[in-house]
């Protein structure tokens, strides 16, 4: 008895890794947990006005920019890169994340590393 309750603790472990990689889906159509989540952003040396023009096209083009307004949870910071790269993701994301849909003529990038900040979180 004595021997199988010194095991338990070793057991518990190897249940709790073997359970961690076990192949689950995300709440993100088509995207996997055991895969890099990724997300578009504006590229940091892109020109600020071609920047407003994406911003302006996505906004108008069923995008919904509601949460780059005011009292937005995307709101703050209130610059053009912020804002876009909060549209440029929706846009990519509501494309279930294909590559193509991350191509703005060298304005965005796709990165690996969440950029979400204070309240605005990027799906």
């Amino acid at each position: 008895m004595a021997r199988i309750l010194s095991s338990l603790p070793g057991l518990i472990v190897l249940i709790v890794l073997m359970n961690s990689m076990i192949y689950t889906e995300s709440n993100d159509v088509g995207v996997h947990r055991n895969v890099a989540r990724t997300w578009c952003i504006a590229n940091p040396v892109a020109n600020p006005a071609a920047l407003q023009k994406d911003l302006d096209n996505l906004c108008g083009g069923g995008v919904d920019c509601g949460s780059i307004q005011p009292g937005g949870a995307c709101f703050e910071p209130n610059t053009v890169v912020d804002h876009v790269s909060v549209t440029y993701n929706l846009y990519y994301k509501s494309h279930q994340s294909q590559p193509s849909a991350c191509s703005f003529g060298g304005n965005t990038i796709t990165t690996v590393s969440d950029p979400s900040h204070g309240t605005c979180v990027f799906p």
